[in-house]
């Protein structure tokens, strides 16, 4: 049987590649008695595959429907010298160094869901005569695309209302209705930043209210035999307290942390696989009204942070018609994606697909602290990046926002305050998902809100900001 010991690989420290980038490494082999060889090649792959099945109640097997598509973006190959076909390699160690690049086309990064993925990968086969085998090793990669939230049209806000009137049973009479109005301080971010939302919600209703609440959602088109499939999940949830009939409810630039997700997918640049996310305020209705209220606010999670190219060359922060951007004082880091609740298994050997167990960087903001705007923006606190949930507390201003964290918020009449931060266990990457959603218990006693610094009271209920 043929001797090659090991094969290892060195891409000189580097993990995460953008378009038009050099992929440099070398290929290390080690034999410990002599081998006849046919050929050495290496390889660069990029592809996505999607595969899913469903069972058919129709067929008399009830076998499956397979649902299956495959998208190369690029294939590049180098044959690596011996002294002849057949010839043997004496033991010893051998360097097979490649140099490859990503394309600069617009092609998807690398993701990992649940019907689907996007890996790119160095190959290296080494060709052994018959009956062997040959040796086949992979190095993973992370490509990421280039969506720049640095763009002016990230740096919008969204306003998104809803008027909505209910019975007082079973369709049945009118106990009056829900006023909901939700804004978002701009609909591009980077993972590691924090979206600023801003609710109010009215209840001129005869009914109490349960929680609401604000999510970070992803969504997923697959796409296979001309099928589409959509797999949605929450990744981060915000919950606010009950709301009592004939009351009103404000969250003032409540911070919503973006977790390390995979970028948003850029338009054309797979048409197997779409990823894209929004934010869901949600207001519970009684049950027999129906489905509850909810406000969507699409959002871009990108790869460049907002005012990084400024911030790089020392210039100020720009304006974008008068609308307020983000100082980003520190740098970006790339840390692993988050592991979605149920990994893709599939491989195609035909389709030069393998396995992989590779989790994909993606970009991080570091130490973010969004400036103080005409808004009232809150300060964030210096965080160190650990891949997790924050665990610093922001820095106040003159006047402590009703969106920062807190360990119990204040007591409110007529205005209730919502949407602190409960601070859980943050998740490992490699457990699954809940999907479930917090239960923060109602404020019990009135007081008045001055703009003043709240004093919570022992007995008053934490908020909580739950990560899926």
């Amino acid at each position: 049987m043929p001797k090659i010991s090991s094969v290892t690989f060195d891409l000189r420290g580097k993990e995460v590649f953008l378009a038009g980038e050099a992929v440099k490494g070398t290929w290390f082999v080690v034999v410990s008695s002599p081998v006849k060889v046919n050929y050495i090649n290496t390889y660069l792959f990029g592809a996505s595959y999607v595969e899913w099945r469903e069972t058919n109640l129709s067929r008399r097997d009830q076998s499956d429907d397979k649902f299956k598509a495959h998208e190369l973006y690029t294939k590049q190959m180098t044959s690596h010298s011996i002294k002849g076909n057949g010839e043997q390699l004496a033991a010893g160690k051998y360097k097979y160094p490649f140099d490859y690049c990503i394309p600069n086309d617009k092609v998807h990064s690398s993701f990992e869901g649940r019907h689907g993925a996007t890996r790119w990968f160095i190959k290296i086969e080494i060709g052994l005569p018959v009956p062997y085998s040959n040796v086949v090793e992979y190095k993973f990669l992370t490509y990421l695309a280039n969506v720049d939230i640095d763009l002016p049209l990230y740096a919008k806000p969204i306003v998104r209302s809803k008027e909505t009137k209910i019975s007082k049973a079973f369709g049945i009479g009118d106990a009056g209705s829900i006023k909901v109005t939700a804004r978002l301080d701009r609909n591009g971010f980077c993972p590691g930043e924090c979206a600023l939302l801003t609710l109010e919600v009215l209840n001129e209703t005869s009914k109490d209210l349960d929680q609401p609440s604000a999510s970070v959602m992803q969504e997923v088109d697959y796409k296979g035999n001309g099928e589409w499939k959509v797999v949605t999940e929450c990744v981060r949830t915000v919950v606010g307290s009950r709301l009592d009939k004939g009351k009103q409810q404000k969250w003032n630039n409540q911070k919503i942390t973006i977790d390390p997700v995979p970028p948003t997918s850029p338009p054309r640049s797979s048409y197997c696989i779409k990823c894209s996310y929004y934010i869901q305020v949600r207001i519970p209705l009684p049950f027999y009204n129906g489905e509850d209220i909810k406000l969507r606010l699409p959002i871009t999670v990108g790869t460049v942070p907002q005012n990084h190219e400024k911030r790089l060359t020392g210039q100020s922060p720009p304006s974008y018609e008068e609308i307020p951007v983000t100082d980003l004082s520190n740098s970006i880091s790339y840390t692993p994606q988050r592991a979605c609740s149920s990994g893709f298994q599939y491989s195609s050997k035909s389709l030069e697909f393998p396995n992989a167990s590779y989790t994909p960087l993606t970009a991080y903001v570091l130490d973010y602290r969004p400036v103080e705007a005409s808004g009232g923006a809150p300060q964030a606190a210096t965080q160190k990046q650990t891949g997790q949930e924050h665990r610093a507390p922001p820095k106040s201003t003159n006047q402590k926002q009703t969106g920062q964290e807190h360990r119990a918020p204040p007591k409110s009449t007529n205005q209730k305050q919502t949407g602190q931060e409960h601070r859980a266990p943050p998740n490992s990457t490699n457990q699954k998902q809940t999907g479930q959603e917090h239960r923060a218990p109602p404020n019990s006693t009135n007081q008045k809100q001055t703009g003043q610094e709240h004093r919570p009271s022992p007995s008053a209920p934490p908020m909580a900001e739950k990560k899926h």
